[in-house]
């Protein structure tokens, strides 16, 4: 999906105005948004992998999902939820199809109400077979943004995903913290 806030004929490798003008924007401007900034990087570099992946039948976010599992191991689905910063509620979602194929197995954890997720045989055979693909890709960002600057992004993105978590707003209804 295109993103909607660049010019289609735009260069893709030129930064867009907005860009280029830096700082002069107040943090509390509608161009300073953090919601649409990290929602613009999200959808632009999701965009980046998905086609990658698309020849393995999967997309960007099921490689992520079967990449935690494979790296980490079997995880109960709210452990899953926390590593990836989903709501729990949305991963029975995300692994139904990846199940459905064989790739992700669900058994009951030691509480009845718990369920374990793991990947199968033929999940950790396809997430082999798709991880050069990830990999390309990976390695071709990391490459135009520069690896010492995507390790401080990692460390900018866990500090704005704290701040997030922290936010007024989910620790109670915003009508309660508005009065």
């Amino acid at each position: 999906m295109p993103d909607q806030y660049v010019s289609r004929t735009s260069n893709p490798s030129q930064p867009a105005a907005e860009e280029i003008s830096g700082g002069g924007h107040s943090p509390l401007s509608p161009d300073a948004c953090i919601l649409r900034h990290v929602a613009r990087a999200s959808r632009a570099v999701v965009s980046a992998y998905d086609p990658a992946l698309a020849a393995f039948g999967l997309t960007g976010h099921q490689f992520n999902l079967m990449m935690t599992l494979g790296n980490m191991g079997p995880m109960t689905v709210g452990a899953l939820a926390d590593t990836l910063g989903m709501d729990a509620s949305g991963v029975p979602r995300a692994i139904r199809p990846l199940a459905d194929q064989g790739f992700v197995g669900i058994e009951r954890g030691a509480d009845r109400r718990q369920r374990l997720l793991s990947l199968t045989e033929s999940g950790r055979a396809l997430l082999d077979s798709a991880t050069p693909a990830w990999q390309r890709v990976q390695a071709e960002l990391v490459d135009a943004i520069g690896a010492s600057r995507w390790t401080s992004l990692m460390s900018d993105l866990r500090t704005v995903r704290r701040a997030a978590a922290g936010c007024s707003t989910r620790k109670g209804s915003l009508a309660e913290t508005v009065k």
